[in-house]
């Protein structure tokens, strides 16, 4: 039996260079029951905020400037505090290149745009789940 995840313990960071986007998720994660959520417009800010922040699962755009989804989890992977931290990945593109570069980073989940409430708190539930049986 999966462990139940307690959504209003959780602190959730949204990394996306487009504020509506933000704005969308955060509304979409308070719905669902997320205690806490902190923002980032890029991902070096992202970075920042999750080292600052530590947040149970960052959910980050793939496709963003100067550094995009992907080049923020390769230097989230690179530190001691990001290596085991869940990532969601939201993406237009669920192409098999994209799928690939995501599975060698270790992403824990894909989440296709646009996202449907259900659907975030399913894929968080599992990858908490999934962070949880890895941590003990």
């Amino acid at each position: 039996m999966q462990p139940s995840i307690d959504l209003g313990a959780l602190k959730i960071l949204i990394i996306d260079d487009q504020e509506f986007v933000r704005t969308i998720v955060k509304k979409m994660l308070l719905q669902i029951g997320i205690g806490s959520v902190v923002e980032a417009h890029d991902g070096t800010s992202g970075l920042d905020m999750a080292e600052r922040e530590r947040p149970d699962v960052v959910v980050c755009d793939v496709q963003m400037r100067p550094v995009d989804g992907f080049g923020f989890v390769e230097a989230l992977r690179g530190q001691p505090h990001g290596r085991a931290m869940p990532v969601i990945m939201l993406t237009a593109h669920t192409d098999a290149a994209t799928i690939g570069k995501a599975k060698e980073l270790e992403v824990n989940a894909f989440l296709a745009k646009p996202v449907l409430p259900p659907a975030l708190k399913d894929k968080i539930t599992l990858v908490m789940a999934e962070a949880r049986k890895t941590a003990g």
